[in-house]
């Protein structure tokens, strides 16, 4: 943020005003507010001339990441009269920048506020539609007389439809245009308008539909809005674009006229307000929309080829379907939200027109296909044909089996029961029988009351072929059981087993899965698609791979074939361990082979979850960023969505990538696309592709509120992504892309509480057991939040001075990165010496700036807890409640009917107690050794139990793979840290007649104490009878009081009095902590130096209680 400390108001019509930071100009801003959801692309918003005479709040809260540049700019100069956002980025990190949002905004003269709840902001809007406002830098914070006064001028700003805008934003003299479009959105295929003559009417063009021209080999004339027929003949023109820009088109009858004299004379093709001139030139009528489209991600539905793409969109008008007269003019396509006319096409003429921007910037490049549509039209002088397509839907199964994953295992967690209970329910809700075999009892899929028929049997082809052989499945769904379903279907299919009972495969073919997972295979597919691919090369025997790295070099990186978070694969850097990774990695490969591929390290690695249905439909849910640089298994990095380094220009490359290639491989669902991003350009590579439900999926799936799982088995057996309802807004489809208003943080959870001499580094080759997410609106505050969710002390000062820590990848690098700024280190050092991106250094230093000089409203907004920042003042915090917001997959664009939380300190909360009987349920946090999927089990059938019992049933918890936290599993769903501020808010702010804490295992244990000091009743088993068996001292004074007999020994606090202990026993002793579960912290000892050891240790990991010392009974 700026340092001027200076204040700002925005203030409504209404009267509602928010009073935040000055940003930008000190200028008088007025217009009307409108919201843009587009997560990425603020330049290219901020210059778009459609939003002249308007006031802009970007809904997604961090703002001014990656920087400003000149090149990405849609016209000369900014046109929105105001920006507001959350926050913005005082110190961008982007190989492009050339300067700061709030410097260019300065540059621009264009005001700006941040620090306000742009959230209350939109759902005003959305309640009231688009209001007329002033915004206003002060030096101090307006009292109430001030805000009436500002109210009073906002109501006097000139309404849009008394300005003259296009005069405003057009040019005055025509002009040829001469820039193709930028390498980082130019399409491998496009339509060649090689001397091709097409004039653009300026009514507010955005420099994309220009360079969108360019880049067909068109001569491109752009004349003013002032044009005639006569201007455009005289052009020379083979075709007429009608461009887009601002206002309402019913005072534009000069341009309706050109549309109306250049129809038949010449090809036609509008864009936004060009497609509402066309349609008013038609003789339809148009009309003001409540509060507009404007966003990245609207689903339009082509009526020509049946399929959905995703849209980006600026405007507040639109064509009245109704009034379109009949016969020339039809509708050829449809906003699946609202169902609002997105184009219109003639039935004899080359003419047509979209509501959209297909050329995105901001926004996706998928309908870049209507510019050459629109060339081949200029080219033939065909009409565009109204004739509704797409395949015709599979027949639809009647019975599916489903592949569970087997046990819990590094890299194959609860994610993997979050998919297959998915899976069950929506194809239950298909009317389709379900049958499920899977080995691991301790999972929620293997409830009879998920699954019609459930069998417990090896995940082997044989054990398979029985239950296929006695159920006779149509098909057989093996997506949705982590790397273990996909490699057993296909076994089954080598086997013949599939053919010789008549099961095909749903969502990926065996063709899909050998491209995918073959990695020559991978290869050869990726370069038939023009994807980059790393200099690499696939062996099968440890000769071919010393061969290949003798003429490439070292480092390497060693990637197996059909195997599960990254199983014997690993980074080589060294002669002496090239043939052990060689060798462990053809060992893990179930065909022998491995992919030696050129080290990237210190590139970025980006990920994008992608779906794509029967008619081609294809949308990206996700996408998430790696603070790791390459080199580190994305199970073992942390993670952030959306990804927060990258430019609108790098995210449309990507996402278009995935897209090409889930269509290359035909997969019908699901999957997930590892990129490589060089930090220094937009080169980039394609690394690795799951065709199948990951870590990752599950991840995506809790961040955005969009349900993987349930939407991929639903696409595997027919359904369109356009006829799957979104459950939480109950409005729209799965046929879009969320839209996020919050930042999402991931941190994996490793084992090495129970393998302290465990090595620590980290490499391509997954070694943690679980992980935990925060949601918060700033990245600071969700890293916080996410910290506090794994249930771990943090390393002491003196385990963290090690250099290496920063250097190499190691599960306590994050906290030697604050602890070096805690001391002074330099961010831009820590960014080189790490390969993690100067943004989130920044971020850790602003948190470490916090702990020293922040007041408590600055320590709660960066996600510290009131215990935290007590233990940081030294004193006691007056206990406040936070705001509560919805996660409801868009921004706040539509009502959302879900209830599924997350904390923050804003303005306005959303969670609103209910009168009714409410109890909270206290989840157990992340996956790890002696606590994984089976206390999720208990979690959810206490969730399920409530409900049936008529109490409302409130779960809390932090762990992204689990069922508890799907957003249908309880009445109320929180994603918070499971610690005693977290769980005690959410039960103040729900009112909760007590909490269940007896099915979260030691995690909810052990905050029965908290709970009922803060005035939480806990039900069931008392806080006493927990203690009593909890606490090793009380546990064996009670034994000791009825008459058991107990090993001899005793319960101490400290390392003397454990020696006495040890030495009346006699060695070996069993040394056990209180309050841990699953043997944590518990081990034998032979001798005093090993207990002496070990009771310093020990102590320290236990949360409470005594340690108990007894004698180790032998045999």
């Amino acid at each position: 943020m700026p340092s001027r400390n200076r204040h700002a108001a925005l203030v409504l019509e209404d009267g509602r005003a928010f009073v935040g930071a000055a940003l930008g100009a000190d200028v008088l801003g007025q217009g009307e507010v409108v919201f843009n959801t587009a997560m990425t692309g603020y330049q290219e918003v901020l210059t778009d001339p459609s939003y002249a005479g308007q006031m802009v709040c970007m809904t997604y809260p961090l703002q001014g990441n990656y920087g400003v540049r000149d090149a990405d700019a849609e016209s000369a100069r900014p046109w929105a009269r105001a920006l507001v956002v959350r926050w913005a980025c005082p110190q961008p990190s982007h190989h492009s920048s050339e300067a700061s949002l709030d410097e260019y905004l300065q540059r621009w003269r264009v005001p700006a506020i941040a620090d306000i709840d742009t959230r209350a902001l939109t759902r005003h809007i959305r309640k009231h539609g688009a209001l007329r406002a002033v915004l206003t830098h002060e030096d101090t914070a307006p009292n109430a007389k001030r805000l009436e006064d500002l109210a009073l001028a906002a109501s006097r700003v000139t309404p849009l439809a008394e300005q003259d805008l296009v005069a405003e934003t057009s040019r005055t003299a025509s002009a040829e245009w001469l820039d193709p479009l930028p390498p980082e959105l130019r399409l491998p295929h496009r339509a060649d308008g090689d001397g091709l003559v097409i004039a653009v009417v300026d009514y507010g063009v955005k420099s994309n539909i220009l360079r969108s021209l360019r880049e067909r080999g068109c001569r491109v004339i752009v004349l003013p809005h002032t044009a005639s027929w006569s201007d455009v003949a005289a052009a020379g023109a083979d075709g007429l674009v009608l461009s887009n820009g601002p206002g309402d088109p019913a005072v534009l009858d000069r341009p309706v006229e050109l549309a109306r004299d250049a129809l038949g004379r010449i090809p036609l093709f509008g864009i936004c307000l060009g497609h509402q001139i066309m349609g008013r030139a038609a003789g339809a009528t148009t009309s003001r929309l409540p509060y507009g489209h404007h966003g990245a991600n609207h689903p339009v539905k082509d009526l020509v080829t049946g399929r959905v793409h995703i849209t980006s969109q600026n405007h507040e008008f639109q064509v009245d379907a109704a009034s379109i007269p009949p016969g020339d003019f039809f509708v050829s396509q449809r906003n699946l939200n609202d169902g609002s006319v997105e184009g219109i096409g003639h039935r004899t003429l080359p003419a047509f027109s979209v509501q959209y921007h297909p050329e995105g910037c901001p926004g996706p490049q998928d309908n870049q296909h209507l510019y050459d549509r629109f060339v081949e039209m200029v080219r033939d002088r065909r009409p565009m044909l109204k004739a509704v397509g797409g395949a015709a839907p599979p027949v639809k199964p009647k019975k599916v089996l489903i592949l569970g994953s087997g046990p819990i295992v590094i890299g194959q967690a609860a994610e993997f029961d979050y998919a297959g209970t998915q899976a069950c329910k929506a194809l239950r809700e298909e009317g389709i029988t379900t049958v499920l075999v899977n080995s691991n009892p301790a999972t929620i899929m293997t409830d009879e009351e998920v699954a019609d028929r459930v069998y417990l049997e090896p995940l082997t082809v044989e054990a398979v072929e029985r239950v296929i052989a006695r159920e006779k499945p149509d098909a057989l769904l093996p997506t949705l059981g982590g790397q273990t379903g996909l490699n057993l279907a296909t076994e089954l299919a080598a086997a013949g087993v599939l053919d010789r009972h008549h099961v095909r495969l749903l969502g990926a073919n065996i063709e899909t899965i050998r491209k995918a997972e073959d990695r020559q295979a991978f290869k050869e597919m990726l370069e038939q698609i023009g994807e980059p691919v790393p200099l690499s090369h696939v062996c099968e025997s440890i000769d071919q791979v010393i061969t290949f790295v003798a003429e490439i070099g070292l480092p390497v990186v060693i990637r197996p074939a059909y195997t599960l978070g990254g199983t014997g694969g690993g980074f080589v850097t060294n002669e002496a361990d090239l043939k052990t990774i060689a060798k462990r990695g053809l060992d893990a490969s179930p065909i022998h082979q491995v992919l030696i591929e050129r080290s990237l390290w210190g590139w970025k690695e980006i990920e994008y979850e992608v779906m794509r249905d029967g008619a081609d439909t294809c949308i990206t849910v996700c996408n998430m960023e790696n603070l790791d640089p390459m080199g580190v298994h994305t199970g073992d990095s942390i993670v952030v969505a959306p990804a927060q380094t990258l430019s609108d220009r790098d995210h449309q490359m990507l996402r278009s990538s995935a897209i090409r290639i889930i269509r290359a491989l035909g997969i019908e669902g699901g999957c997930n696309v590892q990129f490589a991003l060089d930090p220094k350009s937009s080169a980039y590579y394609v690394i690795e592709v799951n065709p199948r439900v990951s870590r990752s999926s599950a991840l995506a799936s809790k961040a955005t509120g969009y349900p993987i799982a349930r939407v991929a088995a639903k696409v595997a057996v027919g359904r369109r992504l356009e006829e799957i309802r979104n459950e939480i807004t109950g409005r729209t489809f799965a046929a879009f892309e969320p839209a996020l208003d919050y930042c999402v943080v991931k941190i994996p959870r490793w084992p090495f509480d129970k393998f302290p001499a465990g090595d620590r580094r980290l490499g391509t080759q997954m070694a943690s057991t679980g992980e935990v997410m925060a949601i918060e609106r700033t990245f600071e505050a969700a890293l916080v939040k996410a910290m506090r969710s794994l249930e771990q002390k943090p390393p002491s000062a003196t385990e963290l001075d090690r250099p290496e820590l920063i250097d190499q990848p190691n599960d306590r690098r994050l906290f030697a990165l604050l602890h070096a700024l805690r001391n002074g280190a330099q961010p831009a050092d820590l960014a080189a010496r790490s390969g993690i991106d100067r943004w989130f250094i920044d971020r850790l230093q602003t948190i470490t700036r916090l702990e020293k000089e922040g007041d408590v409203r600055e320590l709660r907004r960066a996600g510290f807890s009131d215990t935290m920042i007590a233990a940081l003042r030294g004193e006691s915090v007056e206990r406040s409640a936070p705001t509560y917001k919805l996660v409801d997959t868009c921004a706040a664009e539509f009502e959302a009917a879900t209830p599924y939380y997350y904390s923050c300190w804003e303005e306005e909360t959303e969670s609103e107690p209910v009168a009714a009987r409410t109890a909270l349920v206290v989840g157990s946090g992340p996956i790890r050794i002696g606590q994984g999927i089976e206390f999720d089990y208990c979690s959810v059938h206490a969730a399920w139990s409530l409900h049936e019992a008529g109490v409302r049933a409130v779960l809390v918890n932090s762990n992204p793979e689990t069922v508890s936290t799907d957003f249908d599993t309880s009445d109320r769903l929180y994603f918070e840290p499971l610690d005693v501020d977290g769980a005690v808010q959410v039960a103040e702010a729900e009112r909760v007649a007590g909490a269940l804490v007896q099915f979260g295992g030691q995690t909810a244990i052990n905050l029965a104490e908290p709970l009922k000091e803060r005035g939480v009743p806990i039900l069931g088993s008392a806080v006493e009878a927990i203690d009593l068996a909890e606490d090793r001292r009380a546990f064996a004074a009670a034994l000791e009081a009825i008459g058991i007999p107990q090993p001899v020994g005793g319960t101490t606090t400290t390392v003397e009095e454990a020696i006495v202990i040890a030495e009346r026993a006699g060695y070996p002793v069993l040394v056990r902590p209180s309050y841990v579960l699953g043997g944590r912290a518990m081990e034998i000892v032979h001798d005093r130096k090993e207990l002496q050891r070990y009771m310093v240790w020990a102590i320290g990991a236990m949360p409470r209680g005594t340690v108990l010392v007894d004698k180790y009974l032998q045999g």
